[in-house]
């Protein structure tokens, strides 16, 4: 896939960055902090912060689906990236569709050396950029989508939903685990394997995760109270890829989403809270993962799957 060293890219992967179906995710690089209290330099200001993610990444959804549940779009901006990797990773791609607004780079990895001139490391989405001092403030999604639901309260059309509400935090965080373990790096075990018995154990562990998750939501209408909370959005952005994506390309295919009676009702709940429709855009997502390098470029016209569908979750858990 290729990577940046000591700020360079290179089209190789270096020793230690190797993705397959033991090794999916790697240390992010960028951790810097949003404060509200002046502890950091980075401050809570409306309109001075991007985030730019694109359609494909599941990582990037889940901060863009924090960021619209918290009803923080005039706050922070986005940047959309072209929806499929080119030969040096993620980019803003040829069509004039997508173009960075901070420094005009043609590649995402350009705003990483711009940060740190001797950056080493994979360039992944989403990042959340500082416009004021021209660097990444991080591109760790979970930390991102964090620091939008903790500091920007007073920004935000929504502050009343907590999605990390302090007596559920031992439960989120172990259950933040369970998903990111199984389900958001589970699929990418399965199509990472390079042995029948990797894809195996990553199968099973994908699949006994959903049917639990499944269970669950047999008497919960989110994973963990009666409104979204952090798990929610995280397991979201796999659930609607899975069917479309997963389940044919990453070799997933004991049961689909919609197989499965509760999951696929919650996943069009979630779907249908405000603006998280705006997040979702079907043909982008398969456009994105079929038409990478290396996958023959041809995007599945199905299947049809109508997110906008009644549910009854509500009146099932009032």
């Amino acid at each position: 896939m290729g990577m940046l060293v000591d700020g360079k890219w290179q089209a190789e992967d270096a020793s230690g960055f190797v993705r397959d179906g033991q090794n999916v995710r790697f240390d992010s690089g960028f951790s810097g902090c949003i404060s509200t209290d002046g502890s950091s330099e980075f401050a809570a200001e409306a309109g001075r912060y991007a985030l730019y993610f694109n359609r494909t990444c599941p990582w990037s959804h889940r901060a863009a689906v924090t960021r619209q549940v918290k009803g923080l779009t005039e706050a922070i901006d986005v940047v959309l990236l072209e929806p499929a990797m080119g030969e040096q990773s993620w980019w803003f791609g040829d069509s004039g569709e997508y173009h960075d607004p901070a420094i005009g780079a043609k590649h995402l990895h350009e705003l990483y050396s711009a940060s740190k001139a001797d950056f080493t490391g994979r360039v992944s989405v989403p990042i959340l950029w500082d416009k004021q001092l021209g660097t990444i403030v991080s591109n760790d999604s979970g930390a991102i989508a964090r620091m939008f639901n903790t500091q920007f309260d007073a920004l935000a059309t929504r502050p009343e939903l907590d999605l990390y509400p302090s007596a559920l935090r031992g439960d989120i965080d172990e259950l933040n685990e369970f998903i990111a373990d199984r389900i958001n790096d589970g699929v990418y075990r399965c199509m990472l394997a390079k042995t029948q018995a990797d894809y195996e154990v990553g199968f099973d562990r994908l699949f006994g995760a959903l049917d639990s998750l499944d269970e669950r939501l047999n008497n919960h209408r989110y994973l963990l109270a009666n409104q979204p909370t952090e798990p929610d959005c995280r397991l979201f952005a796999a659930l609607v890829r899975f069917d479309c994506v997963y389940y044919g390309l990453y070799n997933c295919n004991l049961r689909r989403i919609v197989d499965y009676p509760n999951l696929w009702d919650y996943t069009r709940d979630l779907y249908q809270l405000p603006g998280v429709a705006e997040t979702v855009d079907i043909e982008k997502i398969k456009s994105g993962y079929f038409t990478m390098i290396g996958r023959g470029g041809i995007v599945p016209k199905g299947p049809i799957l109508d997110f906008s569908a009644a549910h009854g979750r509500a009146a099932r858990f009032p």
